[in-house]
């Protein structure tokens, strides 16, 4: 594997259709494209994570069915980022004038790539703070094996191992999601950003749709104005027909965040960028059941207060007392927590979820945010990035 630092300074014409013969001449090592396919490209845009990068080079690396080339998109690093990776054994690429920062980066990657691959084969893009299990790229093409007409292999996530309250509470909340989709079949949400592996002729039938039936400039695969690229990568692809699926056996273990100061940025960066990828594609067939799911949960964030003061000014209006009874509504919201928790293998979320109120609050905190990224999207308010 080559191990030189790429500039795209000379070789990006448009996104997609250019000359297969550019990459040559920028340097990049291509003899892992010579073996039979399919062939899996892996593209990790990375902005300083040298604290990471590291580790996720090599559980590329480490995989039982390896990428044909490992690509690290350095987007406007100011740390050790470039050396780390490459002496980790990826092919670095510098993006150039990028401003659209993961998407951005991702597509200079796609550019610089496509041209040199066929329909049959695949895309891994993945964040740089991630460590893929040694069998996701084999599970993943077992699941385009099994279900027809896939858009996209999504990432099974997984928390770090969690070091406070904050990380723990997030922990359990990528474990329920986790139980959410293995009763659903593998039905997933949204392909995510942390590790998905895509088909290579997805992607070009999303770069010819773009500035016609989908949003976004004509020949690219990513939308660069979007707080969720991969949430809106998700609703273009399921637009052009395709399913998105996941499943347990492509684990992706992630950094969370380790503040709640950290963790609101993120979030309001995630539901915002949700709600404004919805209202770009509208109210139709393929977005219906969503907005079903976000009215549900503007609503359920309300049934608490709502009940808290019903009760309320029924004892202090009309004297009338809670019954006793709904004390034993608890351990049956408990039960699911502590059977979450469990499934993170970490005592000390276990313990958190047995105590039940830190939770509830958690939960209650994230209503919050989610009410103030409606009111941030209204409002068109100044996006706040964080990953």
């Amino acid at each position: 594997m080559g191990l030189e630092e790429v500039s795209l300074n000379s070789i990006i014409s448009s996104p997609i259709d250019r000359p297969a013969a550019a990459p040559y001449a920028a340097g990049l090592d291509l003899s892992g494209l010579d073996r039979p396919g399919p062939r899996i490209v892996s593209l990790i845009p990375a902005h300083n994570e040298e604290e990471g990068i590291v580790k996720t080079v090599r559980s590329q690396f480490a995989q039982t069915i390896q990428p044909a080339l490992v690509i690290v998109m350095a987007d406007n690093c100011t740390d050790d980022t470039v050396r780390l990776a490459r002496a980790a054994g990826a092919q670095v690429v510098e993006t150039v004038g990028n401003r659209a920062k993961k998407a951005g980066a991702l597509n200079q990657g796609l550019a610089l790539v496509m041209p040199l691959l066929d329909d049959g084969d695949y895309i891994l893009a993945q964040d740089a703070d991630g460590e893929l299990g040694a069998d996701f790229v084999k599970n993943a093409l077992w699941v385009y094996g099994v279900k027809a007409d896939l858009g996209g292999v999504s990432g099974c996530i997984v928390a770090r191992t969690p070091t406070n309250f904050v990380e723990r509470a997030q922990a359990i909340e990528y474990a329920r999601g986790s139980r959410l989709m293995g009763r659903q079949g593998g039905k997933v949400h949204v392909l995510s950003g942390a590790a998905s592996l895509f088909p290579v002729q997805v992607f070009r039938a999303i770069a010819e749709a773009r500035g016609t039936t989908l949003p976004g400039t004509p020949g690219t695969v990513y939308l660069e104005d979007s707080l969720t690229e991969d949430y809106e990568l998700t609703l273009a692809i399921r637009h052009l027909g395709f399913d998105c699926s996941s499943t347990k056996r492509c684990p992706v273990v992630t950094d969370v965040m380790p503040t709640i100061e950290a963790l609101e940025i993120q979030r309001l960066r995630w539901y915002r960028g949700a709600m404004e990828s919805l209202w770009l594609y509208g109210w139709n067939g393929i977005t219906r059941r969503t907005w079903g799911g976000v009215a549900f949960t503007f609503f359920s964030s309300l049934l608490f207060p709502a009940a808290l003061l019903a009760l309320v000014l029924s004892w202090l209006l009309w004297g009338i007392t809670p019954n006793p009874l709904y004390w034993f509504l608890l351990p049956i919201f408990m039960a699911e927590n502590i059977v979450t928790a469990y499934r993170t293998k970490d005592q000390a979320s276990i313990r958190t979820a047995v105590l039940f109120v830190p939770l509830w609050l958690y939960d209650n905190a994230m209503f919050i945010v989610y009410w103030r990224s409606l009111f941030g999207a209204v409002r068109r308010e100044a996006r706040v990035w964080i990953t």
